[in-house]
C-alpha cells in the first residue's frame, strides 16, 4: 500500500475518534443548556430558539459523523476485499448517497454557526448595522460556495479533493474561514477595548465573567478560527493530515455555538444592552452623582 494511502487512512481514522470525543463533549453541553434554559428563574429570551438551534446543530453533526462511520465500515469491514484496497473503495464512493448526505450536513452546521457569529459580532458592537455589512457579504458567498460544493460532490466519480469539487470546497473553506478571522478580531477587539475601560470600575469577577480570558475564548469562537486557519492550510496543499483536521474542524463547527448557548444559558452572556449598560457604569464611577443605579447598570437584558 502507498505511503500517501497509508496516510490517509490514518488520518481518516484519528479524525473519526478525536471527533467522537469532541462529539460527547457537545452531547453534555446540549443537555446541560437546555436544563438551565428550561430551569432558569430568570425569563431567558428567545429560550426556545436556543434549545431547537442547539438540537439542530447537534442533528446534523450525528449526521455527519454517522456518515464518516459508515464509509469507514464499508471500506475497513465490509469490502475489505474490494479490488485496489480500501483506498480504491473510498475513492470509488465518495460521491455515495451518504457520503454526500454527511457533507450536506456539516455544511448546513457550518452556515448556521456563521449565522449566529454575525448575530452575536452584532450584538457586542451594540447592534451596529455598518460593523456586519463586510462579513455578512463574506457569509453570503461562503454560503453560495458550501452549496455548490456539495453539488459537485454528488456527482458522479466526483473527489473533494481534486477537480472542480474539489476548487468549491477550497473557496468555501477559504471563504469562511475568512469570515471567522474578521469577526473573531471584531468580537475581540471590542470585548479587549471594554476590558481595559472598566478595569477600574468592575469587581474582578465581573471582569472576568464579560470580559476576562473565557469570554474572550467562547464569544470570539477563537479555538475555532484558530483550527479553521489550519484545515485551509493542509486543505489547500492537499496533504493527508487535511483529512483529520477537516474532521475535528466539523465538530468544532457545533461545540462553539454550544459553549456561547451555555453562557447564555448561565446568564452571563454578552446582551443587547451589554455595552450601554458598560459604559453607564463607567460614567457613574466616573461621576458618583447616583451610586444606585451605578450598581445595577450591570443587570442587563438577555440575549
Amino acid at each position: 500500500m502507498a505511503s500517501t494511502e497509508l496516510a490517509m487512512q490514518r488520518a481518516l481514522y484519528i479524525g473519526n475518534t478525536i471527533s467522537a470525543v469532541v462529539y460527547g463533549g457537545n452531547l453534555f453541553l446540549y443537555a446541560y443548556s437546555t436544563y438551565l434554559l428550561m430551569t432558569s428563574i430568570k425569563q431567558v429570551q428567545r429560550r426556545r430558539f436556543y434549545i431547537g438551534f442547539g438540537g439542530l446543530l447537534l442533528l446534523l453533526l450525528t449526521i455527519a459523523l454517522a456518515s464518516n462511520n459508515a464509509i469507514c465500515e464499508l471500506m475497513w469491514i465490509e469490502q475489505q476485499n474490494y479490488p485496489g484496497g480500501p483506498s480504491a473503495y473510498l475513492a470509488a464512493n465518495l460521491a455515495a448517497w451518504y457520503n454526500v448526505f454527511g457533507t450536506a450536513a456539516d455544511c448546513a452546521a457550518n452556515i448556521l454557526t456563521d449565522g449566529l457569529m454575525l448575530y452575536r459580532c452584532y450584538i457586542i458592537w451594540g447592534s451596529s448595522v455598518s460593523i456586519i455589512v463586510i462579513p455578512a457579504i463574506i457569509y453570503l458567498g461562503s454560503t453560495a460556495m458550501a452549496v455548490m460544493m456539495v453539488v459537485e460532490s454528488a456527482m458522479p466519480m466526483s473527489d473533494i479533493w481534486q477537480g472542480l469539487a474539489a476548487r468549491s470546497g477550497i473557496s468555501w473553506v477559504a471563504l469562511t474561514v475568512s469570515f471567522n478571522i474578521i469577526v473573531t478580531a471584531l468580537i475581540i477587539s471590542r470585548l479587549l477595548f471594554f476590558h481595559r475601560r472598566v478595569q477600574s470600575v468592575l469587581t474582578d469577577q465581573q471582569r472576568s465573567t464579560y470580559t476576562g480570558t473565557v469570554a474572550i475564548l467562547v464569544e470570539s469562537a477563537l479555538p475555532f478560527t484558530v483550527l479553521g486557519i489550519a484545515y485551509l492550510a493542509t486543505y489547500i496543499q492537499g496533504v493527508p493530515s487535511a483529512t483529520a483536521v477537516g474532521i475535528v474542524w466539523g465538530t468544532f463547527v457545533v461545540l462553539t455555538p454550544q459553549l456561547i448557548i451555555l453562557r447564555v444559558a448561565s446568564g452571563v452572556a454578552w446582551s443587547r444592552d451589554m455595552a450601554s449598560n458598560i459604559s453607564l457604569t463607567t460614567l457613574h464611577a466616573t461621576f458618583p452623582h447616583n451610586s444606585s443605579s451605578s450598581s445595577s447598570s450591570m443587570n442587563c437584558k438577555d440575549p
